[in-house]
């Protein structure tokens, strides 16, 4: 099946904590879009470029003297790397862009460590002026339950830089606080497909797509 582009991109992004199911429910709805025959580009953050695998690096391995505002250089760059390279091309191109974590995730996690919230949403859409998503899901989930499915998921369990849980305690408020326009909570319980269900009813809601 050909896949037809859109007159104008649409750019939707997932967030939550680690074991809320981003990545199943990303590709779910991207999956939704390609029945509809619409053309969509699955990406995520971190990248696999230099700036994500710094990142990742701390994910696996712990900060060792990384401060939390070099940390938050790391994202800022991969970021920029990651709109101009793959996330604004496919806009333009009139295709949806479905993320795994954006800079909604920046805010929780490295609000988190002590960082100021709202200067890190300055620098991603004043400073950096990232492009604003159409919508974002938020996967609501207990920090508990997120590191217990983890744990049950992933060989050698919850890396040691971002799940541990009373800092998802903190991540978690962080998100619950954020009240945009675009902010779509979504409880990240009870059976996957029943979840993907429901954000392909917000999708049609919020942005009129036909998707079943």
């Amino acid at each position: 099946m050909k896949l037809k582009r859109l007159t104008e991109g649409f750019f939707i992004v997932f967030e939550g904590l680690d074991g809320s199911g981003k990545t199943t429910q990303c590709k779910c709805l991207r999956d939704a879009f390609r029945r509809a025959g619409i053309d969509t580009v699955f990406t995520r953050e971190p990248t696999d470029g230099p700036w994500g695998r710094k990142i990742r690096e701390i994910a696996a391995k712990g900060r060792d003297n990384i401060t939390p505002d070099e940390e938050m250089s790391f994202f800022v760059n991969d970021r920029r790397q990651h709109v101009d390279e793959v996330i604004r091309p496919a806009l333009d191109a009139g295709k949806v862009v479905i993320c795994d974590r954006y800079y909604y995730s920046t805010i929780a996690y490295q609000g988190a460590l002590g960082l100021d919230r709202a200067e890190i949403r300055r620098q991603n859409e004043v400073i950096n002026v990232f492009p604003k998503p159409d919508l974002v899901i938020y996967l609501d989930i207990e920090p508990r339950r997120g590191v217990e499915r983890i744990r049950e998921q992933r060989e050698g369990g919850a890396n040691v830089g971002y799940e541990k849980e009373e800092f998802l305690k903190k991540v978690k408020e962080n998100f619950d606080a954020m009240d945009d326009y675009n902010f779509v909570k979504v409880k990240a319980v009870g059976n996957r497909d029943d979840i993907a269900e429901t954000i392909v009813e917000i999708v049609r809601d919020r942005l009129g797509f036909d998707l079943h």
